[in-house]
């Protein structure tokens, strides 16, 4: 009877076995990156861990399979399974995703998990690519960036006519309103094209990952707040027909590791960002806050961009007034608790 019960258990975890399936996660930024490349990692393991091994993505850093501004279509066609990105990547093909990789003077980390889930936004996000045959969620949460490296002082708005600035998503269109040069640019170009000329100024992430990068040595004004994204999201998304062909319980156990992601990114990001600020300042770095006079102007300029893309784009303008609705509830909560 023993040995019965062992080949039973044998042939049910060959079985097993025999359904895993493998799928290549092509990710838009560097392994190495803080946060961005262990939370990958962490992410496929957990997806691994809750399937039992019978779904596993194989995590590959930038480039690897494709370009990061290509994941996108290759995921839609299915020429790659999977993608780790950012949603303002495919602003080119639908412009109301920008919002889903960041909103200019909008939520915190917070408040911008909570629309997606408990406001309506990700049904909208997942409305957005479903013409493009791709399903995505957020998968990861950035915290506010710092508002940039620049090489010169901005003192006033005038210090930013002409300046050319490596800038992603709606930041660009904005910078553009106070005459400066919006640019896309990998982020392994950019140091290079700090120490050449090439770029005046550069936003990328916050200083853990700032510092990996080496700005600090070619840049020595690093400028707060992170005006065009106080948040922001790492996206996972995945090819329709693979997501449909997957079964509730592997939908629901990827949909849990990106969950588990959203707060492991947060509190991952949070500390120890205090170290890197010193060592720039070690480094001859000035860490500022841009002059009020600059931070108004680029709200203004902000309120025009929305303006603008909402009269343009039907579901952009969907898409914010999805999120005003959610923030005026949020907010009245917020202020009644608020101690200042």
């Amino acid at each position: 009877m023993k040995k019965l019960l062992i080949g039973a258990a044998l042939a049910v975890m060959t079985a097993a076995g025999a359904q895993a399936e493998d799928y290549n996660l092509q990710s838009a930024f560097a392994k190495q990156l803080p946060v961005l490349g262990p939370g990958i990692d962490r992410f496929a393991a957990k997806v691994s861990t809750l399937t039992n091994g019978e779904v596993n993505f194989i995590h590959l850093g930038d480039g690897e399979l494709s370009p990061a501004f290509e994941i996108f279509d290759n995921v839609g066609a299915g020429a790659i399974p999977a993608g780790m990105s950012f949603a303002a990547y495919a602003a080119g093909k639908a412009p109301a995703a920008a919002l889903f990789g960041s909103m200019p003077f909008g939520p915190d980390a917070i408040k911008y998990v909570s629309w997606v889930h408990h406001g309506g936004g990700l049904e909208l996000w997942r409305e957005i690519y479903e013409p493009f045959n791709v399903v995505p969620m957020p998968c990861g949460v950035i915290i506010s960036e710092a508002g940039g490296w620049y090489t010169k002082e901005i003192n006033s708005v005038e210090d930013l006519q002409g300046l050319n600035v490596r800038i992603g998503g709606l930041g660009g269109a904005i910078l553009a309103k106070l005459g400066a040069n919006a640019m896309s640019l990998p982020a392994g170009e950019i140091s290079t094209a700090l120490e050449t000329g090439r770029l005046d100024a550069t936003e990328l992430s916050f200083p853990m990952v700032d510092r990996l990068l080496g700005f600090d040595k070619v840049a020595k004004n690093y400028y707060f707040p992170g005006w065009h994204q106080p948040s922001g999201f790492i996206e996972f998304y995945m090819n329709k027909d693979m997501w449909d062909g997957l079964t509730d319980q592997h939908r629901t156990a990827i949909e849990t590791a990106c969950m588990d992601l959203n707060l492991w990114t947060i509190g991952t990001a949070v500390v120890g960002q205090q170290q890197y600020l010193d060592a720039f300042r070690a480094n001859g770095v000035e860490v500022r806050r841009f002059p009020d006079e600059v931070i108004e102007a680029l709200r203004t300029a902000s309120d025009a961009v929305y303006a603008e893309q909402s009269a343009a784009d039907p579901m952009f303008a969907r898409v914010v007034e999805s999120y005003q609705a959610f923030s005026k509830a949020y907010d009245e909560y917020e202020a009644l608790n608020s101690l200042d």
